[in-house]
């Protein structure tokens, strides 16, 4: 059964690329076919994948002018076990993403704007979710996170206070800037 996964943010610079670029290599390590669909204009997926160093498909399918439905048909029509969804930081890209996507992972980093910017996520995915068997899930990525520090105890206690699962957090690691230099996954370092 195909699924799919989109990361999600209504804030830019939260790692929302890495995440799906992480993401997808695991599934793809674990057997899958992957494609991820890079949705953003700034195209950051697909000038990771440049390279020629991922080995899954990155297709570049941004929501632009067209309408929400012909952008879903397209994402719909992907043959492949897991299609990720690397979205746009705007309104519509999230709830058309949202609208399609099995799970919706959400990273956020240790700011305040951040903060701010998940209860507006979160708002658009609750939108979507009134279809039957609270599709999609969904869960909070704490990210860039130092769980030593003050900030990083306060980010994953206020993600947990929104009532949704959290992940594990991510830490800051320059693994992650050498990785898009050269075009690798993360588990390729």
């Amino acid at each position: 059964m195909r699924r799919v996964i989109s990361i999600a943010q209504r804030k830019g610079g939260v790692g929302k690329t890495t995440l799906a670029v992480c993401v997808s290599a695991e599934l793809k390590a674990r057997g899958h076919d992957v494609t991820l669909v890079d949705s953003d204009p700034q195209s950051s997926a697909s000038r990771w994948a440049d390279p020629g160093n991922l080995d899954f498909r990155v297709l570049e399918l941004a929501l632009g002018d067209e309408s929400v439905v012909t952008w879903a048909t397209e994402v719909q029509r992907i043959k492949a076990d897991y299609v990720v969804i690397d979205t746009a930081p705007n309104d519509r890209s999230l709830g058309a993403a949202s609208a399609i996507s099995d799970l919706v992972l959400i990273p956020c980093t240790p700011s305040g704007l951040d903060l701010e910017a998940t209860i507006r996520t979160l708002e658009i995915v609750d939108a979507v979710r009134v279809r039957p068997h609270g599709v999609p899930r969904l869960m909070l990525v704490p990210n860039r996170v130092d769980r030593r520090t003050l900030e990083g105890q306060q980010l994953v206690e206020e993600l947990v206070a929104f009532g949704e699962h959290v992940s594990p957090p991510i830490g800051n690691r320059a693994v992650f800037v050498r990785a898009f230099s050269t075009g690798f996954p993360i588990s390729g370092w």
